[in-house]
């Protein structure tokens, strides 16, 4: 059975070819998992050619140099192996898993993978074709739909006002050439963050980290995503015949390094991010029935952040609903949180990060997002510290100076009634 550590004991590796990565031995299962980050994501997209780093990511796993499609997969199925691309606005995200007794072929497989997609023009119409489905799903689904242009609105200039998948016409703009050179650019040493745990010695897997890795190339490091200069502030509405009306609601936040992150994140919890626990949950849902649902979030990148949250209600009950997150949003600004609410979410975040102990891809994760967000060798040792050492007047002095209720903005998409 897997252990759960008390604390994350791992280890900072470098390979031959100088590529660092943190490793956590785990004996107990016979599992190896990957997990790592390449900087750049759909920054690196021209306007007309959205969509790029999705389609490439896409053709990653339909099939490389050695196999075709039909080959590569079976090959992955039979050989106990999880590979998985993930193109995000400022960042391309993967993963890797294999049984211990097959990683000589699974790791293979990871490298033709990661290095020589072969992007058969057949199989680029045909994932063109499946994305170009999906987009028409997302623009009649009403949820789908106002995230996509609560992005479009709220970002407003900003490179993360983009679409991820593209759209019909862009995706016609995007060729082989296109994809083997994004898959270049991209695909660079001073851009990768890998965090590996499972059962494989230190020597080995520093050799197949190298075999995986060791081709990317040795351009500079991609910068992060810019601060926002300015997000959108008010109401938009798109209209939309459906029985209930989506909407997502946004403000300023903060990025992840920033000092003041865990008290926004208590702040948060309190407000939005806690369930049924939270204010907009009990005096929207519970007294007044007005959504089934409702929440928020802390979405923070490299250099900035967003608070990002959302809701559906009846047509009717669209701007009552929007009033009253505001009117929270009003008095957590005024009057902060209580006691009791601190030391709730305190016990909270210390209790679930635990839960990131709990497989070999989850620690893989958790030492890759720390390498990426840069927060610290010794993370794991003063997360606690920081969370218990915050008091309720520094906690309230912060969000007195960061909720506004006037920097708040909401997407509707659906026949909300009158105003």
């Amino acid at each position: 059975m897997f252990k759960t550590p008390s604390a994350l004991d791992f280890k900072q590796l470098e390979t031959k070819k100088g590529i660092k990565f943190w490793f956590v031995e785990e004996t107990s299962i016979p599992i190896i998992s990957v997990s790592f980050s390449l900087r750049g994501g759909a920054l690196l997209e021209p306007l007309e050619k959205q969509g790029l780093i999705n389609l490439m990511s896409s053709m990653m796993d339909e099939g490389t140099r050695e196999y075709n499609a039909n080959e590569f997969k079976n090959l992955i199925k039979n050989n106990g192996v999880k590979l998985n691309f993930s193109p995000q606005k400022d960042q391309l995200t993967g993963s890797f898993q294999v049984i211990s007794t097959k990683k000589k072929k699974g790791f293979e497989l990871f490298y033709e993978s990661l290095n020589h997609p072969r992007f058969d023009k057949d199989e680029i119409d045909k994932i063109k074709s499946q994305i170009i489905a999906s987009i028409k799903i997302d623009q009649s689904n009403i949820s789908t739909l106002a995230s996509d242009k609560f992005n479009e609105k709220f970002f407003l200039e900003h490179n993360f006002s983009k679409n991820i998948k593209g759209s019909q016409e862009s995706l016609k703009n995007i060729t082989r050439e296109d994809l083997v050179k994004i898959h270049k650019k991209i695909l660079q040493k001073q851009n990768l963050v890998i965090g590996v745990s499972g059962n494989i010695s230190e020597e080995e897997i520093k050799r197949y980290i190298d075999y995986v890795f060791g081709e990317a190339g040795d351009e500079p490091k991609i910068k992060g995503s810019r601060p926002f200069s300015s997000l959108m502030t008010g109401i938009k509405v798109h209209k939309m015949q459906t029985p209930q009306t989506s909407v997502i609601f946004g403000h300023p936040g903060i990025s992840r390094k920033n000092d003041t992150f865990f008290a926004l994140r208590i702040a948060n919890y309190v407000l939005g991010g806690g369930g049924f626990q939270s204010r907009l949950y009990k005096n929207i849902r519970e007294k007044k029935g007005l959504v089934y649902s409702v929440y928020s979030y802390l979405l923070s990148y490299e250099n900035d952040g967003v608070i990002v949250g959302g809701f559906q209600t009846r047509n009717k009950s669209v701007y009552e609903t929007i009033n009253k997150v505001k009117n929270e949003w009003n008095e957590i600004q005024k009057n902060g949180i209580s006691k009791q609410e601190l030391e709730d979410a305190k016990a909270y975040f210390n209790g679930s990060f635990t839960r990131n102990f709990t497989s070999t891809i989850s620690i893989a994760n958790l030492l890759q997002i720390v390498q990426y967000y840069d927060l610290g060798e010794d993370y794991f040792q003063k997360r606690s510290e920081i969370i218990n050492n915050l008091n309720l007047q520094s906690v309230n002095t912060i969000i007195s100076e960061f909720f506004k209720t006037d920097q708040l903005f909401f997407m509707i998409v659906g026949e909300p009634g009158k105003e």
